[in-house]
């Protein structure tokens, strides 16, 4: 299917939005080589707390300001491209950069691919932009692993370079996109007692809910493997050409009659990875075939739950009051999840709390196809409902 106009203006949003978040595995890796596992989850707590945060300031200031998506996007790249500049590894002030980072732009994109983007659109779309952000996110991790070899692994100038990035795209990206109306909370509580958003949930917290741990155990296992953040910064960067290349060669099969299939092969990919990483706390080079693998299978997965997101929210209410009360429970989700796994640390040795994060992780996959197939079928079944 043939892009139309105001897809392809969302495209370079898109894609340096997912250049800003190859930032966070380097945030991971700057933190606990700096610190320890115990300031991960500390940072990993203050930054999702701030996502929320930033989410709902997004809504007080849009009506105020009359700025719709586009607007949230460039606000939510501004912010952070500005504390980046003056982090210089600070966890406090790294976390309010990257949580603030992820709650505005999220919410400005959510806003604009629901409002511009019909059901059909989606699949495709998905591919294209999921496309466009592996090559900026490899240009960007490419980058900092230059900096960092040069450097003497010196984490300011990788710093510098994403506040850059965030800069940049504040002030020159955006201007071709369609205009969307300011998001406005009206009534979210009434989407959350909604069956059909009841019955997200636990997809919601296996797609997502879960992103906290995940980082810890990607920080840790690339930590314990590599060594050195540059040494992750180049394994990182070649296996991203894998799911950049698979990603787009397939970007023209994917529709909305095959996304059980696309996500069944994601899901089963990414299990696999996640098996290899525990695996890797006994031989160190398996980390790099988990970093192929969760690179190869990362991009289906993400259009996939992409896809699966927007179906989520296709639900009654209006669309800010759908996309907060989404953001609020999954935060709910993400923090409980985080300080379940915390306490965890408390009581299992290192190796035990890596190897059972990895086994939970490689179960949430395969939990989160069976879940999300059923979820496509509900909505292909009702889409068969509807009057022609």
């Amino acid at each position: 299917m043939k892009s139309r106009p105001h897809q392809r203006s969302l495209l370079p949003l898109a894609a340096l939005q997912g250049a800003v978040g190859s930032f966070g595995g380097f945030i991971g890796f700057f933190v606990i080589g700096a610190h320890d596992l115990d300031a991960l989850f500390r940072y990993t707590a203050a930054m999702l707390t701030a996502a929320m945060a930033s989410t709902f300031l997004a809504y007080l200031i849009s009506p105020r300001l009359r700025i719709g998506g586009t607007g949230l996007v460039r606000l939510g790249l501004l912010f952070p491209g500005l504390l980046l500049l003056v982090a210089d590894g600070s966890v406090a002030l790294t976390a309010i950069a990257f949580g603030s980072y992820l709650g505005m732009t999220w919410t400005g994109r959510h806003a604009l691919e629901m409002s511009l983007l019909a059901d059909s659109e989606r699949d495709p779309y998905a591919a294209r932009s999921g496309t466009a952000t592996i090559v900026l996110s490899f240009s960007a991790t490419l980058a900092s692993t230059v900096l960092l070899a040069a450097f003497s692994e010196q984490s300011r100038y990788v710093y510098w370079l994403y506040g850059a990035f965030c800069i940049f795209g504040a002030l020159f990206l955006g201007k071709a996109i369609p205009p969307t109306d300011p998001v406005v909370l009206k009534a979210p509580l009434a989407v959350i007692r909604q069956p059909r958003f009841i019955a997200c949930l636990p997809i919601f917290f296996l797609e997502s809910g879960l992103f906290g741990i995940s980082q810890a155990m990607a920080a840790t296992g690339a930590s314990n493997a590599l060594g050195v953040a540059s040494h992750f910064g180049w394994v990182t960067t070649v296996a991203g050409l894998a799911g950049g290349a698979a990603l787009y060669i397939t970007r023209k099969k994917r529709n909305k009659d095959n996304r059980a299939h696309w996500f069944g092969g994601a899901c089963l990919v990414m299990s696999a990875s996640y098996l290899l990483l525990g695996a890797s706390a006994w031989i160190p080079a398996l980390y790099i075939v988990h970093s192929m693998m969760r690179a190869a299978g990362a991009p289906f997965l993400a259009a996939s739950q992409q896809v699966l997101n927007q179906c989520t929210l296709d639900i009654r209410g209006e669309l800010a009051d759908r996309i907060f009360a989404r953001e609020l429970v999954l935060w709910v989700l993400r923090m409980a999840a985080l300080f379940l796994f915390w306490g965890l640390a408390m009581v299992l040795t290192p190796l035990h709390l890596f190897l059972a994060g990895s086994a939970f992780l490689a179960g949430a996959m395969a939990t989160e196809y069976a879940i999300g197939r059923a979820l496509f079928w509900s909505s292909a079944a009702a889409r068969t409902a509807e009057p022609a």
